[in-house]
């Protein structure tokens, strides 16, 4: 009898992931849009980004467009101006929906411009990063912070080109390649090849696989000498001899 209510709670936990993963584009869109409002950006542009890999998620609009507001809001302008553009698609003729999003898109065009990156003659490399530097000094504070926050997550995420990236505008350095993004002007295009950052993950996680065989040997052994150190003479009364592992003395057995 005991077993039965075991059984019930193992059902449970094995149902639960696949009621969480049915989760309808609706509950989980929802669920993204009162993060976003709350100002929980991070949480919410994660949900967000599951309900528009659901069925439909990439053709409703307040998934799209949430998506584009979220990705703003952390600086993710790549996403940001592309799910405005695909928002703006969406609402067709919807009066009230394509003045939200053309809104929504004067104020990132306010702040920020793109240029679009292309791989340089030559380059061999599929992707790497892109290493940012402003030719002139950021007075605005702002804009500082902006500027070092995007550059910061080029320089540490791979890209593959060619790509559109968005700055704040001003006078900027690409890998060593000058540029200008000018309010009102046409994106620019820039050509540079990447720089390739070696990934040393694989060599720490070979380590960790000796240290992990190197463990294993070592239990393996301690658990052969208790075998070998073991005595089998026979006994009469019942007991049970429970080996005993000192750090001073090694494995012994007590008698």
């Amino acid at each position: 009898m005991r077993a039965l209510p075991l059984a019930w709670l193992l059902v449970l936990a094995l149902l639960t992931p696949a009621r969480a993963s049915a989760q309808s584009l609706e509950e989980t869109r929802d669920q993204g849009i009162l993060y976003f409002k709350k100002e929980r950006f991070r949480p919410a542009k994660d949900q967000l980004d599951k309900a528009y890999r659901l069925p439909g998620g990439d053709k409703d609009f307040a998934t799209v467009f949430y998506r584009a507001q979220a990705g703003y809001k952390l600086l993710l302008l790549e996403v940001a101006f592309e799910m405005a553009e695909k928002a703006k698609q969406i609402a067709g003729e919807d009066k009230g929906k394509r003045e939200k999003v053309e809104a929504f898109v004067q104020e990132m065009s306010n702040l920020y411009g793109g240029v679009t990156i292309t791989p340089a003659k030559g380059e061999t490399n599929t992707e790497g990063r892109i290493f940012l530097e402003a030719k002139t000094g950021i007075i605005n504070k702002e804009k500082k912070q902006t500027f070092m926050s995007i550059r910061e997550r080029f320089r540490s995420v791979n890209v593959r080109l060619p790509t559109t990236i968005y700055l704040p505008y001003g006078d900027y350095l690409a890998n060593n390649v000058p540029f200008s993004i000018v309010q009102g002007e046409s994106t620019p295009t820039v050509e540079l090849y990447l720089q390739v950052v070696r990934d040393e993950t694989p060599e720490e996680s070979n380590t960790w696989m000796y240290v992990g065989i190197g463990a294993g040997v070592a239990a393996a052994a301690g658990v052969a000498a208790f075998f070998l150190l073991r005595d089998d003479t026979p006994r009469t009364e019942e007991s049970v001899r429970i080996p005993v592992i000192n750090s001073a003395s090694g494995l012994r057995v007590r008698p």
